[in-house]
């Protein structure tokens, strides 16, 4: 097996000699070494250091004692953590493994042992930022017309939408709050033979419904108090394109009618004028509404909402979906913060949440989330978000930040066991039952992945 390329170091040891040894050693074998003295600084400056391996003297002031190092280990989870220590004790090794340390060398270490171990390290480093950046350039694959989701409803409902794309039909979409009905639409847009036309958004319910008519249909100058010159509406504005009609349940029933006249022959007169205009415009509407119950009770018109609904599209609550919450949240974070992560058990616990905002609440909670604490650590646990969905904003103690929320524990900790089982077994599998191989696959020790299948029961 050929060198690797030198890589970067980050050197945590309280010896000024070894060091400084250490470190001319390395770097005359072509790695770039940031070395610091104590847990402090190793806490402060790892993430800004860029390295790609750590080299971690268990035995760390000020008490010297191997718990101050192995509790730092978990600040250095995204990257392979070789341990360097003088206490060549059997148990303290089977516990800097558990807590995920990639290798374990006994003071005075061996230059040879020291520079295989590293390099089988860069390698293991390398291979997981490339795999981080294959899963990227699929997510962006998956994010296919602008709707990110593997599952099967997002599968049918990307596939109706290229159905209807080719057509003029009036499309109605219905969901939820937040279930991504604009983004629905948008992608509607697009892939219809208005694309190169304009996509005008507007809520229905955002404005009164004298306002509502000047914004669809325009006005002429002096049509009411404050019209101080003429004003094309976005019906006019969307001419050859598409125009969005969000929360079409909101609208006034004075508006349904003008609307309804303008669904009949494409004519719309500004107010204030006398001569009509004409617009070519695709109708797509949206509505969280039941507008077949509206229809009933009378609040929204019958033949308007014959006229509108060609066809009917449904947006699936994120609860139908829950396939595509470890997805969504990835992506959310990679967004807001590059270098953040979400921990399985925060993904565990993000899957079981019901979602009543749906899309638009996860998004929201994983955006405040980095917001808050991303900066300080790189791995975000399930008690920090669900502390931030209770509207807490205070940061979590050190130890709080490791606990499951009491309330989720029992459900967490089952799918947090059923996550680690279905890894293992696909690993093994894919390696053919060789441990070492699956030991690899998974980015972890063979003394690591034994422990787990003992832990979980597997042989």
């Amino acid at each position: 097996m050929s060198a690797v390329q030198g890589g970067k170091i980050f050197l945590v040891d309280d010896e000024a000699t070894f060091r400084r040894l250490a470190k001319s050693w390395l770097e005359s074998h072509g790695h770039h070494v940031i070395d610091v003295a104590d847990a402090d600084a190793a806490r402060s400056g790892f993430s800004a250091s860029g390295a790609e391996v750590v080299l971690l003297d268990l035995a760390m002031p000020p008490h010297f004692s191997p718990e101050m190092g192995l509790e730092l280990l978990g600040h250095f989870t995204s990257v392979p953590v070789i341990i360097l220590t003088g206490h060549a004790d059997h148990e303290l090794a089977l516990r800097a493994v558990e807590k995920g340390a990639w290798d374990f060398l006994a003071k005075p270490v061996e230059p040879e042992i020291l520079a295989f171990s590293i390099d089988r390290a860069l390698r293991q480093a390398r291979l997981r930022h490339e795999l981080q950046t294959l899963k990227a350039r699929e997510a962006l694959a998956v994010e296919d017309m602008g709707l990110i989701g593997r599952s099967e409803p997002m599968g049918k409902l990307r596939q109706m939408i290229r159905r209807l794309g080719s057509t003029r039909l009036p499309v109605v979409i219905l969901g939820q709050t937040g279930t991504g009905k604009e983004l629905v639409a948008r992608a509607l847009h697009d892939v219809s033979p208005h694309q190169h036309g304009p996509f005008i958004p507007i809520h229905c319910g955002a404005l009164p419904s004298e306002l509502l008519e000047s914004e669809l249909f325009g006005h002429l100058k002096g049509s009411f108090t404050g019209a101080v010159r003429d004003q094309k509406g976005l019906v006019e504005a969307a001419h050859r394109g598409t125009l969005f009609l969000d929360e079409i349940g909101e609208m006034p029933l004075a508006m349904q009618v003008k609307l309804l006249r303008f669904l009949q022959d494409g004519s719309f007169t500004p107010l204030g004028g006398r001569e009509p205009r004409r617009a070519d415009v695709r109708i797509v509407a949206a509505t969280h509404r039941d507008l077949d119950g509206m229809v009933a009770e009378g609040s929204f018109r019958e033949d308007l909402y014959y006229r509108l609904k060609g066809f009917i599209l449904r947006t699936p609550a994120l609860q139908e979906r829950r396939d595509d919450v470890p997805l969504l949240a990835e992506i959310f974070l990679r967004r807001a913060a590059p270098g953040a992560r979400l921990s399985p058990e925060a993904i565990a616990w993000l899957v079981l949440q019901s979602w009543p905002g749906n899309v638009r609440e996860l998004r929201g909670l994983i955006e405040t989330t980095a917001a808050l604490i991303a900066a300080e650590t790189p791995q975000i646990v399930g008690s920090e978000l669900l502390r931030f969905a209770r509207g807490e904003t205070l940061p979590a103690t050190e130890e709080e930040g490791t606990k499951v929320p009491p309330s989720h524990s029992g459900r967490l900790d089952q799918a947090i066991m059923e996550l680690e089982t279905r890894m293992l077994k696909e690993a093994l599998q894919e390696s053919g039952g060789n441990q070492s191989e699956a030991a690899r696959i998974l980015g972890i020790s063979r003394v690591g992945l034994i422990k787990k299948m003992t832990r979980l029961g597997l042989r």
